[in-house]
């Protein structure tokens, strides 16, 4: 018996003799004893709670209560202590209820001896439990410390059994994926994998599982967003304390930035050689297709500054409509080279609405009847009036007039372009555009939408042609969800035709007020007293002449400075003509300034920049309306009728 510390005893019994009697056996036995008696309840108790005993022995009947009830209390207090029943004869029923509540053993007074082995073998149980529970304690701590620590980091942590499933996932994995612990469960977490990498990533787990190997493996998983990113998946195995393999132990880290610059810097990536192609194909424009016409244009504009006087009246008309063709052809290429570019850059807005289609098409061809009107060609249209899609109308009126204008180039004189529009199954609208032209062979038609091929081949009156328009409808009409396709036979015309969303509420879309088409010979009665700010010599005389019609005196200021001292000094100005980009003030600055005491005046913003957000910063400005260079006369001739003459909406 162990006897260097002394066995605090807790005796619960109501005899004295037989309590001395314990005691007498305990000590012959070799225990050093500190042991108490108590007989009643609530003595028991209290003594429990004051000083928690290393061995309790209690009597089956007691004053007042019995047994049961003590070991209940016992098990309340002090679960830890061993307790062992002392009393005289106990049905085996009895005992064995008292041993499935909790008491280590049970031993009948007669037998007194055996109680010293009893003890001590309840002794060396309880320090074993205790050890255990240790042992448990800090297994649970260890474990609490792992998941804190594999839940603190970035890395996506995992493990799985034997059976190759996965049964464990950190809580940085489940918020990466927006998916429960249920859901990642077994093979639950597959469903994340990209389908093109799910083969050949369950190939290298299984082949190392198999082979008790570690793994090292790059894989795409879908995050809580949707978006694939890369990870870097490294996996060993794991074993128990008795050396047993039971099973895989990984992580997983992001890797999307180190993959991007890796295909950045191997120019291998399908992005880069997009980027390269389409840096070729502006080179190419550039070079090849902006030159031409410009060196027609800079010869006639020489020819004429030197030889005007010799020149018959006809021969300047043809030079002017030449001119006048090679001016429309370069302001297509370069609002087709702009329009590219914002979209590249990621400038382009993209705000889709319900209009009807034929409300669109016809005021944005009709910018090309001039066009049409030089080679005799006719256009058609052949579009139900509510027939309604739901499209990004700046991009949509840009789709047409370039397959229109295509149509143009392609079809000889006294040729028809036909413009159809129909409904079709899925909920979509088929738009096409069909003409009379040359036709094209299989060859090109394979060719037309492909970045990198350059179709050199000229119109019917020689223009050039880039391709890249087409280029342009085939990324629009793909942003909507739709598709683009050709036919065409040589010799016979071509159709194209292209797809959007059809809209069966669509609304009107509200259209700029048409007045009367306004001549020399239909002077209105009012004439206005115009500004106009402008420093380019060239648009100031274009924008002279072009409201000549509607003014009885025109003044000119060269910077905004300049504007706001002519608006302070002639109250009476009607339009404001206000070029954005000026030197010493810009347009947008001298608006707001001329608002400060004019509320009334109209003011018309111009810019050649074009690009998105111009309109609505005039408008915030201060501006009454917006209108980009190239002036388009008419469109302008309309807003000054509009705002001047007909009265401000």
């Amino acid at each position: 018996m162990d006897t260097r510390k002394k066995l605090n005893v807790l005796s619960l019994e109501d005899s004295v003799y037989d309590y001395e009697m314990i005691r007498e056996q305990l000590t012959d036995a070799g225990f050093a004893l500190d042991m108490s008696r108590v007989e009643k309840e609530h003595e028991f108790t209290e003594s429990l709670r004051s000083h928690v005993p290393d061995m309790i022995l209690a009597d089956f009947k007691l004053p007042g209560f019995d047994v049961f009830s003590a070991l209940q209390i016992s098990n309340e207090i002090c679960p830890d202590v061993p307790f062992i029943c002392v009393s005289g004869l106990i049905g085996e029923e009895t005992a064995i209820e008292l041993l499935k509540l909790g008491a280590e053993d049970y031993v009948i007074k007669d037998r007194i001896g055996r109680l010293p082995l009893a003890i001590q073998r309840a002794l060396d149980d309880a320090a074993g439990k205790r050890s255990r529970r240790q042992a448990e304690a800090a297994l649970r701590e260890s474990e609490q410390n792992y998941k804190t620590l594999a839940d603190s980091g970035l890395t996506l942590v995992w493990a799985s059994g034997m059976d190759k499933l996965f049964n464990y996932f950190n809580r940085v994995w489940l918020e990466f994926t927006g998916r429960t612990v249920e859901q990642e469960m077994g093979m639950g977490w597959t469903e994340s994998v990209h389908p093109d990498d799910l083969p050949g990533c369950w190939a290298v787990y299984t082949g190392a599982f198999d082979r008790l190997e570690k793994f090292s493996m790059e894989f795409r998983l879908r995050r809580y967003d949707n978006e694939y990113r890369w990870m870097q998946n490294d996996g060993c195995p794991r074993y128990s304390s008795q050396g047993e393999c039971i099973g895989y132990i990984g992580h997983c880290l992001d890797i999307t930035h180190l993959k991007q610059s890796e295909l950045i810097l191997s120019g291998q990536n399908e992005e880069l050689q997009k980027l390269n192609a389409e840096k070729d194909k502006y080179f190419s424009i550039i070079a090849h297709d902006l030159r031409g016409p410009f060196n027609a244009f800079l010869g006639f504009t020489r020819m004429m500054e030197e030889e005007l006087s010799t020149f018959t009246l006809d021969e300047l008309q043809k030079i002017a409509s030449s001119m006048r063709k090679s001016a429309t052809m370069l302001f297509q290429l370069l609002e087709n080279l702009l329009e590219w570019s914002r979209l590249q850059r990621g400038l382009g807005s993209f705000t889709p609405e319900a209009f009807l289609v034929k409300d669109v098409i016809a005021p944005g061809i009709e910018l090309l009847h001039d066009v049409a009107e030089k080679k005799r060609i006719r256009i058609v249209l052949d579009i139900p009036e509510m027939l309604g899609v739901t499209a990004d109308a700046p991009m949509f009126e840009s789709l047409m007039r370039n397959l229109v204008f295509n149509a143009i180039k392609f079809t000889p004189k006294e040729g028809v372009i036909t413009i159809r529009a129909r409904s079709v199954p899925g909920n979509a609208v088929e738009i096409s555009v069909r003409d009379t032209g040359i036709g094209m062979s299989q060859n090109i038609l394979d060719k037309l939408f492909s970045l990198n091929e350059h179709i050199l081949r000229k119109g019917t009156d020689g223009e050039p042609s880039t391709g890249l328009g087409l280029l342009l409808c085939k990324d629009f009409v793909e942003r909507h969800g739709g598709k683009i396709w050709a036919d065409s036979v040589p010799g016979k015309g071509s159709e194209f035709h292209f797809t959007l969303a059809g809209n069966t509420k669509a609304a009107e879309t509200p259209a700029l007020e048409k007045a009367v088409a306004l001549t020399e010979s239909t002077s209105p009665d009012k004439k206005l007293k115009i500004l106009i700010a402008e420093d380019d010599e060239t648009s100031e005389m274009l924008i002279t002449l072009a409201v000549r019609t509607f003014s009885n005196e025109v003044l000119v200021a060269h910077n905004g400075l300049e504007a706001l001292e002519a608006c302070r000094s002639h109250s009476d100005i009607d339009l404001i003509m206000m070029d954005v980009k000026m030197p010493e003030m810009d347009g947008y600055e001298a608006t707001r300034r001329i608002r400060q005491f004019n509320k009334n005046v109209v003011i018309i913003a111009q810019t050649a920049f074009g690009l998105t957000g111009d309109s609505e910063n005039a408008k915030a400005a201060g501006c009454s309306d917006y209108i980009s260079k190239p002036l388009n006369i008419a469109l302008l001739k309309d807003m000054i009728h509009k705002y001047c003459l007909l009265g401000r909406v």
